[in-house]
Parts: structure tokens; C-alpha cells; sequence
């Protein structure tokens, strides 16, 4: 395999950086949960005390209190992190330490607070003992759809919250860029290089996830009002359906797959019926991602199923990416959406990357093919006998000089055809080989022919490849009594055996080089790579005695 050029070694480490950098959001963070415990405002003690998360409902004020009891002093300031789809007020030990938006009984009255809401309460305000919290929290434009306002409420040291919050903003949006910066490289190396559907796929994939990344933090980058928060969580469901429903679509492309419209209409229902069913959004996101890998791995097994190329690798990342995010997916987009991006996308990346560098190499070679073979067919001393021949001819029969001709411009224009393209059908190679010896016959006044043993329809073969093998044969043998070819084509489940039959003439000194050979097998590698393969050997106990000179091909899929 080519070595990868540096910078996209770089953006591929760069990528894995801030995908093992993703720490979940409470790391680090010793935090004091208040979710517990509260009673509705002016009931005595003994009155059963519950959840926050139970009491707050949609369209409602609330007014709760409950006692919190420290230990200890803390040492420096603290955090009192409210996350909640509601306008707030705040009270410690009677004294109103903070409001987050206006509550009121109306919604015309309220306005709305910030979903996720801090205060700073120093060590004095939080001394060790016995404290009385009250809240007081309305829900007047929370949608009664959504099952709970209420998200969190805890206690938390200041500079462990800052740092928490800034290890679970940074990677992620380090991750976005990485993402975007991907989409553009692969959108232009589909433009410059690979015009190929699946491409700009892996690029719409890269697209969508950064903005799936940068839309779930929205929330914690800048924050917003409350009302904001269904929207939000619409367009993380959307972009959710997007991503899952493109990546089987780009497998479907990679491995180009037969009966496009029906199955990626199938994938689509599936991935929607996902999307519709009743459940909370991050159950709803949880399910349509999961559809889509499940998709995408039944796609590779199909692929890896029919030895399609690259099929291997890409069952491999498929199920591994299953397998990590039924492992760490019960936080979507913070934990499992991410990870599995990172080990999902990067893979594919190197995948598309190694096989462009392939593809360029495979192309120079081809190039480097195609440039040997016009000069192959340029040869001086080739074309200084067939003057010669011509002018003989001309001399002694003008009808046989004219047909020599055609014959000789008939295989200058398919050679100078053939060379354009990586490979021919077995059929345009026959023409060619057979235009050949007719040139041959004429030159050595001697019938020359080769004889067909098989079918030749649906194989397709370098060109020029069995060409340079009937003129090395001609190189090394004097054939005074003509030469009579045979090509024999035996098909198998995995592979097409095309032999060529040799006869043996007189050995005429040659001072070649091999190029003949080293251009069959160079032919062969720049077509099929490791999947053919060519080996001669003499055989002079059968009939005819000769060569025989093997070319073992892939199957057609």
C-alpha cells in the first residue's frame, strides 16, 4: 500500500485525539445531587416528601423547599447548577440568592428562563449545618408532550464544574471541525479525482455529524430559553435520521450493490419507522442510529457474502461500531453518538484515502502501461519489414499489398484503442490476436491461425495481453511451416483459465530482454492485482509439443 501523505496522517490522529479526549460530563466533578426530598411550600414536616423530577409538570407553578444538611464548610465557592425547562426563583435561609427568568400563574405572565441556570453561593452562605432551600418554578411554555421538565439539580464545587464543562465542550467541537474539514477534502477529492457516488456520501456523512456535534452542544456553549429546547431537540432528531439513514446508503454505493430504489427505499421505511415510534427524543435518536448500523452491517455481510472487495474491512467496522454503541449509547450524542463517529468514520476515511492513493498508483502504472504498448507497437523493426513486405508486395501483386495494408492499419488503430483502456473483452483481444497472425501469414507466406477452445463471451483481459504473448512466440521460433495456435478457456466458480498453445519451431537466437513477460504480468497486477496470475512451461510429451502459457483470471461477479 502506498505510504499516506502526511497531512492526512495528521488529520487522521488529530481525529483520534479528540475522540479518546471525550470524558462524560460528570468526570472530575464530586457533585451533591438535591433532587430529593422536597414537600410543597407551607406543609409541615411530616408530609411525604418526593422528587423534583415527579413534582415539576408541564404548565404548572410550583413552589417546593427541603432542607440540606453539609457536613462541612466547603473551601471555596460553589455552583448551584439548576437544569430545567422552567422560569425559577431561589431562596437560602430566607434570603432570595437568584431568579432565572419571571414565574408567574399565566403564560402570558411568565418569562421564560434559561434551560440550564447557575448562582454562586460562597462559604459563608454554606456553612456547616442545616440550610433551607425553597424554589419556586412555573412551566406555563413547556410543550405536554415532553415527560419531565426537569433535569437537574446539584451542588457542585465552581472550578470542578468550569473544568467538567470545558472537557465536555472541547472535544466534541474539536470533533466537529475535524469532521467539516473531512467533508471538504472529501468533497474536493471527489470533484479533482473520484467522481464516484459513495464518495460524496462519506462526505455528506462527515457533514452531518459535525452538525449533529455542534447542534446537542449547542446547549452548553451558549445556552438559550427554555422554549428553545423542543426545536433544538427536533433538529438533533432530524440530523439523528439523516446521518442513520445515509450511512447504509453510502454502503450501499461503496459495494454497488444491485436493485438500488427498492432496497434503500426498504432502509429508509426502516430507519423512519424507527424515528416514529413512541418514545422519549433520545430514545427515538437511539433507535434510528441503531437501525442504521444494523442496517449497515447486514449490507457488509451481504458484501463480505458475495467477496466483494473491501467487504472484509468494512464488516469489521460495522460490527464493531454495534457493539460500542450498545456499550456506550445511553448517552446519545454526548457519549455513544460520538465514540461510535470517531470509530466508525475514521476507519472509512483510511479506508477511501488508501484506496485513492491505490487508485493513483494504479493509474500512473496503467499510464506507464499504455505508453509501453504504442511503443511496442511502434517497433522499427516491425514496421521496417512490413515496408519492406508492402513494397515486394506491391510489386508482385498489388490486390495482396493493399490487403496487407488494411491489415497493418487495422492494428495500429485497435492497438492505439486498446491502449486508452485498462481493460478489453476477450473478444476485441481475439480480433486483435487474429488480425496479427493474418499479418504474420502474409509476412512468412505461411498459414497462421489461432483456434478457439471455450467461450470468450463475458472475460475481460489487459490488452494486448495474449497479443504479446503470440509475438514473443514468433520472437523466439522460426516457424517455416506456418503456426497454428490454440486458446483453450476453462471456467470455474472463482476463477477463468485461459491457456494458450504454443507450438515449438526452431529456435532462432533472440536477444530480448523479457519485456514481453515483464509487460504480461505488469498488465495483469494493474487489472486484477493479487487475483490473476501467469505461469508458462514447456510441455514436449503432448500434442503439440510446445508451450504452454497459463492466465488465471478472476470470475466475473
Amino acid at each position: 500500500m502506498p505510504a499516506m501523505p502526511s497531512f492526512f496522517r495528521c488529520l487522521l490522529r488529530y481525529c483520534l485525539a479528540c475522540c479518546l479526549a471525550l470524558p462524560p460530563f460528570a468526570m472530575g466533578m464530586d457533585r451533591l445531587s438535591l433532587d430529593e426530598g422536597w414537600r410543597a411550600c407551607g406543609t409541615t414536616s411530616a408530609a411525604p416528601a418526593a422528587a423534583l423530577h415527579q413534582l415539576l409538570q408541564a404548565g404548572q407553578l410550583l413552589c417546593v423547599e427541603r432542607d440540606v444538611t453539609l457536613a462541612a464548610t466547603p473551601p471555596s465557592t460553589q455552583l448551584m447548577v439548576l437544569s430545567a425547562l422552567a422560569a425559577s426563583e431561589l431562596w437560602l435561609d430566607g434570603d432570595r440568592i437568584g431568579s432565572n427568568g419571571q414565574p408567574a400563574r399565566q403564560a402570558s405572565g411568565e418569562r421564560p428562563g434559561d434551560i440550564d441556570f447557575a448562582i454562586h453561593l460562597t462559604p459563608q452562605q454554606l456553612a456547616m449545618g442545616t440550610h433551607h432551600l425553597r424554589l419556586l418554578l412555573s412551566t406555563q411554555q413547556v410543550p405536554a408532550r415532553l415527560p419531565s421538565p426537569f433535569y437537574a439539580l446539584y451542588l457542585v464545587e465552581r472550578q470542578d464544574y468550569r473544568t467538567a464543562l470545558a472537557w465536555y465542550r472541547l472535544p466534541p467541537l474539536l470533533l466537529a471541525g475535524a469532521l467539516g474539514a473531512i467533508a471538504l477534502l472529501f468533497l474536493a477529492l471527489t470533484a479533482l479525482y473520484q467522481r464516484q457516488r459513495h464518495w460524496a456520501m462519506f462526505a455528506a456523512l462527515c457533514l452531518v455529524a459535525a452538525l449533529l456535534l455542534v447542534v446537542e452542544l449547542w446547549r452548553s456553549v451558549s445556552g438559550y430559553a427554555y422554549p428553545l429546547h423542543l426545536p433544538r431537540l427536533y433538529a438533533v432528531s432530524a440530523l439523528t435520521w439523516l446521518f442513520s439513514a445515509v450511512l447504509p446508503v453510502y454502503f450501499y454505493m461503496a459495494y454497488r450493490l444491485p436493485r438500488w430504489p427498492l432496497a434503500a427505499a426498504v432502509l429508509l421505511a426502516c430507519i423512519a419507522l424507527a424515528g416514529v415510534l413512541p418514545a422519549h427524543f433520545d430514545a427515538r435518536c437511539w433507535l434510528m442510529f441503531l437501525a442504521g448500523l444494523a442496517a449497515s452491517l447486514a449490507l457488509n455481510l451481504g458484501a463480505l457474502w458475495r467477496r466483494l472487495p473491501g467487504s472484509r474491512g468494512g464488516t469489521l467496522i460495522a460490527l464493531a461500531s454495534c457493539a460500542l454503541f450498545l456499550l456506550t449509547g445511553s448517552q446519545f450524542a454526548e457519549g455513544g453518538f460520538a465514540l461510535v463517529v470517531c470509530f466508525l468514520l475514521l476507519p472509512l476515511c483510511a479506508q477511501l484515502l488508501a484506496q485513492l492513493l491505490r487508485d493513483r498508483s494504479k493509474a500512473a502504472r496503467a499510464r506507464q502501461l499504455e505508453n509501453q504498448l504504442l511503443r511496442k507497437s511502434m517497433q522499427p523493426h516491425f514496421l521496417m519489414n512490413s515496408l519492406s513486405l508492402i513494397s515486394e508486395l506491391n510489386a508482385q501483386s498489388p490486390q495482396a499489398a493493399e490487403t496487407f495494408i488494411e491489415a497493418l492499419g487495422a492494428e495500429l488503430r485497435m492497438l492505439n484503442e486498446f491502449a486508452q483502456q485498462p481493460s478489453i473483452a476477450l473478444t476485441q483481444e481475439l480480433a486483435l490476436c487474429h488480425n496479427y497472425l493474418s499479418i504474420m501469414g502474409t509476412r512468412l507466406q505461411q498459414p497462421c491461425s489461432l483456434q478457439l477452445d471455450g467461450e470468450a463471451a463475458g472475460i475481460s483481459v489487459p490488452p494486448a495481453m495474449l497479443l504479446t504473448a503470440l509475438e514473443n512466440a514468433f520472437s523466439h521460433n522460426r516457424y517455416r511451416h506456418g503456426a497454428a495456435f490454440i486458446l483453450r478457456i476453462a471456467q470455474h466458480a472463482q476463477t477463468q483459465v485461459l491457456t494458450l498453445v504454443v507450438p515449438e519451431g526452431e529456435a532462432r537466437p533472440h536477444a530480448g530482454s523479457g519485456v514481453g513477460e515483464q509487460y504480461i504480468r505488469a498488465s495483469l497486477q494493474a487489472v486484477f492485482g493479487d487475483a490473476a496470475r501467469y505461469a508458462s512451461e514447456y510441455a514436449r510429451e503432448q500434442q503439440p509439443a510446445g508451450w504452454r502459457l497459463s492466465f488465471t483470471l478472476p470470475a466475473a461477479p
